[in-house]
């Protein structure tokens, strides 16, 4: 089965091991035969501000902000999104944090019931969710932490999706000071997760 897959991808250093984990879900996930949109937020100057013209209109139709079309279409597009990051501070880094905070907005990702009030998912496209970060400490002390970034995606953007949808939680830790086969091993991982989504 072919997958429409989005890739979203933050870190501002193209030779980084984040980089090269991005290039390798997007290669991978075209040799299997998948669409595959790419948002490379550094690469397109993705704006983690959020503008006071950009705030009052929160709540507002999607083409009340041009700008971020593009982005809206891709999320719409996809059935599978996959994000590729480092975890900095717990969580997200802030550009990708914004895209969250920008991209998945109302009538794109979710809508109010105007009887209850609560938040209905809006993306019933997304059946699948990959993560692939990597962490500076180990997996003992991000539990301490609390694991807040996975949360984020696991928990709340998951939420937005289809009942159906699966997630994958791949994280190497303890990058900083991590082998190089430790590293090949883990891209090893991400690539066979990738090439069994269907």
């Amino acid at each position: 089965m072919t997958r429409r897959v989005l890739v979203v991808h933050a870190h501002p250093d193209p030779a980084s091991f984040s980089r090269a984990l991005c290039d390798l879900v997007v290669r991978v996930s075209g040799e299997v035969g998948n669409e595959v949109r790419v948002h490379d937020l550094y690469d397109v100057g993705f704006s983690p501000v959020v503008s006071a013209n950009e705030w009052s209109l929160r709540g507002a139709a999607p083409d009340t902000k041009p700008h971020l079309a593009p982005f809206f279409e891709d999320v719409m597009w996809c059935d599978t999104l996959v994000f590729a990051y480092p975890t900095w501070w717990s969580g997200q880094p802030a550009v990708l944090k914004a895209w969250i905070d920008r991209v998945l907005a109302n009538d794109v990702a979710w809508s109010l019931d105007d009887t209850t009030g609560h938040v209905m998912p809006a993306l019933r496209n997304v059946t699948r969710i990959v993560v692939v970060t990597t962490h500076g400490r180990s997996k003992s002390a991000n539990l301490f932490c609390g694991r807040a970034g996975r949360a984020v995606i696991m928990r709340s953007v998951r939420r937005l999706c289809s009942w159906r949808c699966r997630a994958r939680w791949l994280a190497l830790y303890s990058v900083d000071r991590s082998t190089r086969f430790e590293r090949d091993r883990f891209m090893q991982r991400v690539e066979r997760v990738l090439r069994r989504i269907s």
